[in-house]
């Protein structure tokens, strides 16, 4: 009597996902376990069964099973994370059972995966619906620092409007996942180099630079305060970014620290406020007899020069002797003013009598925090201490 013979078998395969090192993401180096169920759904003994898996060694096997029989133990396997892996965010795959009706005839299933996805799950693929899915959630991040070196460009020992920050950059990626296209901006500055891409862990501090010519309001300022943006996308195209932090902040107690911007790149640029004022004094015979008499004039102007690196502001000049006419006036560093101030003194027959006018002034202003700056005067054309009339209690009159 014939009997029919329908030999048939099934495989399932399930995942466990197994955080290797345990910092509660997915790295190169976990792993995916997974565990096969095969079963005998035909009528005849399946000898010989055995389970491969192109993505992993299955341990355990061959195995026999009678029609019914149910095999969950025997055969194991562990796939180790790539990160081609991480940064696809899931691992796909289907395992094969194979083994040999009574007739010596094989027999074979692919696997399903016993919990599929749903075809509304991003991580759904329509070409392989059977596959086993395991989903390895990304945690993209970069963060970057920002660096500042001051350069006295020429060379005098001064901070100077012309002379230059250099900035270095530094970006690391914190995340699991590659991120890609990396660039740097800068709102103060032309940022070179880039775009780079960084795996997990990696650090590039070379490939971006920039450099920032010091303008005078940054002089007067004291501090060059900026942030730098860097700008990545994960392995989904998604932007993955951050702001720069200084890797040596300053202290909330530095004069310089700004509560607004407490992570911003700040590079301190000392200021060296000064001031000089030179005094001369040109005799008039006012009556034109030719001879020096009570009545007539000295003509005092007055020439101011900032002779510091920061803009001084609200420049006066006062004369213990005489009324001085104009200001205030604002400097620049190295500017000049000779106009602005003058004076006149009416000579008194105590100053014939001597022969000599003695006098100094001063010249007083504010830097740009507020401070004051001031000078006493010299006569640009002084007396010779062989002279007469110098006075040793005065050599600057």
């Amino acid at each position: 009597t014939p009997i029919t013979q329908e030999p048939s078998i099934e495989i399932t395969k399930a995942s466990t996902y197994v955080d290797v090192n345990g910092d509660g993401v997915a790295n190169i180096g976990d792993e995916v376990h997974y565990v096969f169920e095969v079963s005998n759904t035909g009528n005849v003994t399946v000898s010989n069964i055995t389970v491969s898996d192109a993505n992993a060694a299955v341990s355990g096997g061959p195995i026999d099973l009678a029609p019914g029989a149910t095999d969950s133990t025997t055969f194991t396997a562990v796939h180790t994370l790539t990160q081609s892996d991480v940064d696809a965010g899931y691992v796909y795959n289907l395992a094969t059972a194979t083994g040999e009706d009574p007739n010596g005839e094989p027999v074979e299933d692919e696997s399903e995966d016993p919990s599929p996805l749903d075809p509304s799950d991003p991580g759904y693929d329509s070409s392989c619906p059977d596959c086993t899915v395991v989903e390895l959630p990304g945690a993209p991040g970069i963060e970057i620092t920002k660096s500042g070196i001051y350069e006295d460009v020429n060379g005098d020992g001064m901070v100077n409007a012309g002379d230059v920050i250099n900035y270095t950059f530094t970006v690391t990626n914190t995340g699991n996942v590659t991120v890609s296209n990396i660039n740097v901006t800068d709102a103060n500055v032309a940022v070179i180099g880039g775009p780079i891409d960084l795996a997990p862990g990696a650090t590039d501090s070379t490939t971006f630079t920039a450099s920032y010519i010091l303008e005078q309001t940054d002089v007067d300022a004291g501090y060059v305060y900026n942030l730098a943006t860097a700008t990545g996308e994960d392995p989904s195209g998604d932007p993955v970014e951050d702001e720069s932090e200084d890797p040596s902040p300053l202290d909330p107690s530095d004069p310089g620290y700004d509560s607004s911007c407490p992570d911003c790149t700040v590079v301190e640029l000392p200021g060296a406020p000064g001031i000089e004022i030179t005094k001369s004094g040109i005799y008039e015979d006012v009556n034109g007899d030719g001879m020096v008499n009570a009545g007539d004039v000295i003509n005092y102007t007055f020439t101011v020069t900032n002779t510091g690196n920061v803009t001084v502001s609200n420049i006066n000049v006062t004369d213990a002797n005489v009324a001085v006419i104009g200001g205030p006036i604002d400097l620049a560093p190295g500017a000049t003013d000779s106009t602005t101030f003058t004076a006149s003194y009416i000579l008194e027959q105590t100053d014939v009598d001597a022969g000599y006018v003695y006098n100094i002034a001063t010249a007083t202003g504010e830097d740009p925090s507020g401070d004051p700056v001031e000078d006493e005067s010299e006569d640009p054309s002084p007396l010779d201490p062989s002279d007469p009339g110098y006075d040793s209690s005065c050599p600057d009159c």
